[in-house]
């Protein structure tokens, strides 16, 4: 994630400039062309079926072995199998696949798939693809489980895991699983234009400005994008700022508006405004429970009850959230464990448990104290996400009702963990993806293995660990299942972390936007091949 980089000014001039671009060319039509009424207006239609994207969060770069997420949310490059609004797994470029034996997946690929220079895709781009994209971000290999690919003819390859590992299938639909040609790689060994096979077509990306430029590819093997033209800017991260935008007509499309826009966006005809559930929450993130306070187990209780969800998804959230069951997996989802019901609001329970901690108001202050210490926490969040740092006022707000004394930091996402092994810090975070994987290793692994890609704060249960490892090698459905909900009883038991609420995203549109339809594998949205500009 990138630092915010652009105003609403630059927005506008961006969108100026490629304005006076089409009118200059516009510009050398002769007087036959200008009376050929019919074909201009058909001209017209095309180049209006553009789609101007403020995208909250930095882009980065386009080598798909780093930015592979981004490539597939923008629909540039496709996976293996793919997971539906649903969260079913369907084939992508992969027609079938199946098990030979426990440790080995067998891949049949479709044999009809071009790629953007029109070159067919094979066995040998796959596992190109996969054996690239993990040596350069070895979490790849990590969150995947393979041990190793092998081509057995040019649209057949095996996978072969680490351990026996049900969740290969879903896994493959992982959006930095993507494929991509041999040929996007220059002579260097980088990538500067990924060519890809989805319905999308890389055009340029300017590193300066963030701006991601995207056309349509017409032989895309599920069908052509209505939308001619994607341009994405990126790192636009106030939400004043995208609000700003789309009401000043610069841009299309975003996301995560201010809070207390959303009725007055709502009640307003020139946009659409859908407010849909995300596999992701708000939480607290503890900073170290290796090490004080929070390596008291009675601490991490005291806080979980001190926590106010109720009011925060009322006065804070309003529409834009639910309250969590305590688990970071949103109702509906088969391997939830919907008998969790996490800590509800009691204060009370809160100063007591400290007090059996051994923290207490020993010099009447107000603030907690133990062995000459004073309770003093830092709570560190991020602006993109604009119920952040309310959500954290509100929490540091709460906690001085216990008797501890917070200050809330706000800055960007990858400064933060800087600080995260600071005496009493705690993350207050947001968009904690659960279903960018369609199955529950993804998510209980990374946060709740005790090397999980995600487990920076230091969480380890040695009967979590088996139970994970049992869970990956179990293929029975309902018994992994069964599996997976004991995990997450354990570490709501543990208070792990404290879930506060579920996340749901505004998406704002211009009313002639259509045709947008909410994905949840994805990191807040993907874009779809049925959107198109209704005039």
């Amino acid at each position: 994630m990138k630092k915010i980089k652009m105003n609403i000014n630059s927005i506008g001039m961006w969108i100026v400039l490629v304005t006076i671009v089409g009118l200059v060319a516009f510009s050398g039509c002769t007087d036959q062309e200008e009376i050929d009424t019919e074909k201009t207006d058909t001209e017209k239609i095309e180049i209006e079926q553009k789609l101007v994207i403020a995208e909250p969060w930095g882009i980065s770069g386009v080598d798909p072995a780093k930015e592979g997420g981004t490539l597939n949310n923008f629909l540039v490059l496709d996976t293996l199998t793919v997971m539906e609004p649903d969260f079913s797994l369907v084939p992508g470029l992969a027609k079938s696949w199946e098990l030979i034996d426990n440790t080995t997946w067998r891949i049949y690929l479709k044999d009809n798939i071009k790629f953007h220079d029109n070159t067919g895709l094979t066995a040998d781009d796959v596992t190109y693809s996969f054996e690239r994209n993990m040596e350069i971000n070895p979490t790849i290999r990590r969150d995947l489980g393979i041990k190793s690919i092998e081509k057995i003819d040019d649209y057949t390859i095996d996978i072969t895991t680490e351990k026996p590992d049900a969740a290969i299938p879903a896994a493959l639909s992982y959006a930095k699983a993507v494929i991509y040609s041999k040929n996007s790689v220059e002579s260097n060994g980088i990538i500067i234009k990924p060519i890809g096979t989805g319905p999308f077509k890389f055009e340029k990306y300017n590193k300066a400005t963030d701006i991601l430029e995207l056309s349509k590819y017409e032989d895309h093997w599920n069908g052509a994008p209505k939308l001619d033209t994607v341009l994405i800017q990126g790192g636009v991260g106030e939400a004043s700022t995208r609000e700003l935008a789309i009401e000043k007509g610069e841009v299309d499309f975003t996301t995560e508006p201010p809070l207390g826009s959303t009725e007055i966006l709502k009640g307003n005809p020139e946009f659409n405004v859908m407010i849909h559930p995300l596999c992701q929450g708000y939480k607290l993130n503890f900073g170290n429970l290796s090490k004080a306070p929070y390596d008291d187990i009675k601490v991490r209780k005291a806080i979980a009850y001190a926590v106010d969800k109720e009011s925060i998804v009322e006065h804070i959230l309003y529409e834009r959230g639910e309250i969590s069951n305590g688990m970071g997996f949103v109702p509906g989802i088969e391997w939830r464990n919907n008998d969790l019901t996490g800590y509800p609001y009691d204060p009370q329970k809160s100063k007591q448990l400290l007090k059996e901690a051994g923290w207490e108001d020993t010099d009447n202050d107000g603030i907690l104290d133990k062995d000459g210490k004073a309770f003093k926490m830092t709570l560190y969040t991020w602006p993109q996400r604009p119920a952040l740092p309310p959500l954290a006022e509100t929490v540091q707000s709460q906690f001085k009702e216990i008797g501890i004394d917070a200050e809330v930091r706000i800055m960007d996402w990858s400064a933060i963990k800087e600080h995260l092994n600071e005496w009493g810090a705690i993350r207050v975070s947001g968009g904690s993806t659960c279903m960018r994987i369609p199955d529950p290793s993804y998510y209980l692994e990374r946060h709740f293995y005790s090397e999980g890609t995600s487990n920076s704060y230091g969480y380890k249960n040695e009967e979590v660990d088996l139970l994970l490892d049992e869970g990956r090698s179990t293929f029975d459905k309902e018994k992994r299942y069964d599996i997976y909900r004991e995990v997450q009883e354990i570490v709501v038991a543990d208070v792990a972390d404290v879930y506060i609420a579920y996340h749901n995203l505004a998406v704002v549109t211009k009313s002639s936007v259509k045709g947008y339809v909410p994905n949840p594998s994805a990191h807040d949205y993907r874009i779809n091949p049925d959107i198109y500009i209704e005039k």
